[in-house]
C-alpha cells in the first residue's frame, strides 16, 4: 500500500461530519482525542470536529455561543508551544448561510481571541463564491 505520509497528522478537522452529540462522542479515532466539537440541534447534517493526537496538550476554546446553524459553526482549540500560542480554528458555513453575518460574527471571534503571541491557523468549508462576489463588485 502506498503511503505519502511517514507520521500521523497532529490534528484532523472536519466539517459536515453529520453526527449527533451522542454519535460524535461514541466514535473513537486510534491514538487522537476529540478535542472540540459542534453538532446541530434544529437542521439535518453537517457539524464540525476537531481530532487531536493523543500527545499534545491543548485547551478547548468554548464558541458554542457564537455558533448559528448554516451561518457560522465554529470550534477552537489553543496549543501552546514554546514562546506562541497557537489557536486552531474548524469552521463550517452553508453555502445558504449569510455571508455579511459570518464575516462579522468570525471578526468578532478573532478580535476577542488575538494577541501579540498568538497565531491563528483556520480549517473548513466557507462556500464563498469568489467569483459571485466580483460580479456583484463590478456592478
Amino acid at each position: 500500500m502506498l503511503s505519502l505520509l511517514t507520521e500521523a497528522t497532529h490534528l484532523n478537522c472536519m466539517t459536515e461530519h453529520h453526527l449527533k452529540n451522542y454519535k460524535i462522542d461514541a466514535t473513537p479515532i486510534s491514538n487522537y482525542k476529540l478535542g472540540a466539537k459542534y453538532c446541530r440541534k434544529e437542521l439535518k447534517n453537517c457539524g464540525v470536529c476537531i481530532y487531536i493526537q493523543e500527545a499534545l496538550k491543548f485547551t478547548n476554546i468554548c464558541l458554542q455561543k457564537h455558533c448559528k446553524e448554516q451561518h457560522i459553526e465554529i470550534i477552537a482549540v489553543q496549543i501552546k508551544l514554546k514562546k506562541k500560542n497557537v489557536i486552531i480554528f474548524c469552521v463550517y458555513r452553508a453555502p445558504s448561510g449569510d455571508f455579511d453575518y459570518f464575516l462579522n460574527k468570525f471578526h468578532h471571534i478573532m478580535n476577542s481571541l488575538h494577541t501579540y503571541k498568538t497565531k491563528f491557523i483556520i480549517r473548513g468549508d466557507i462556500n464563498i463564491n469568489y467569483l459571485e462576489l466580483i460580479t456583484k463588485r463590478n456592478n
